[in-house]
């Protein structure tokens, strides 16, 4: 071969590298602009889930709120009903005591008035679970009696409540006030 031939061969690999260098560069070229616009792509899916996030965030926290709102609401006005049935005793309760400084009224009218009001108080408590405890010839029961102390009887057994000091109550079968009573030695 002579220098001629070698060197149109030389020139002719040499343009091949560069043709192949650019096609690779080309083709780098478009595999680095694919995986950034892979990476727009993905900023930008990430950027609306980060907004939704934020609104869900912002959505339960007003929930929240709203909700403890309701409940205080709720807390406040629990004993509205109640209050609304004891109106009518607390009316009793006043014409009673209009009445009661009349000099016309005896004793015992005064008496049965009083009666019919303690009544009327115990149906509405009673109406909303209230309930008395019965005592007196019960065996003495720690969960509803607060022994105040032990007395010698003859009419009761040992262990028995011979007498009710304080009455005691229970609140939809819970206990909130325990009975003072006697009891038998």
């Amino acid at each position: 071969m002579s220098d001629k031939e070698k060197n149109t061969k030389e020139e002719h690999v040499q343009e091949e590298k560069k043709t192949n260098k650019k096609s690779s560069g080309s083709k780098y070229a478009k595999k680095i602009q694919e995986l950034e616009e892979k990476i727009k792509q993905l900023e930008e899916e990430n950027r609306a889930l980060k907004e939704q996030n934020l609104r869900r965030i912002a959505e339960f926290e007003n929930f929240k709120r709203r909700k403890e709102k309701e409940f205080l609401e709720i807390l406040q006005n629990a004993n509205e009903e109640l209050i609304i049935e004891l109106l009518p005793v607390v009316d009793d309760f006043e014409r009673f005591l209009l009445h009661a400084n009349d000099e016309n009224q005896n004793v015992e009218s005064l008496k049965q008035g009083m009666e019919l009001i303690y009544k009327k108080l115990m149906q509405v408590l009673e109406k909303q679970g209230l309930k008395p405890i019965e005592s007196i010839g019960e065996e003495f029961d720690a969960e509803k009696h607060q022994a105040l102390m032990q007395i010698d009887s003859d009419e009761h057994e040992s262990g028995k409540v011979v007498n009710e000091h304080l009455k005691g109550y229970t609140l939809n079968g819970k206990v909130i006030r325990h009975s003072q009573v006697l009891v038998a030695k």
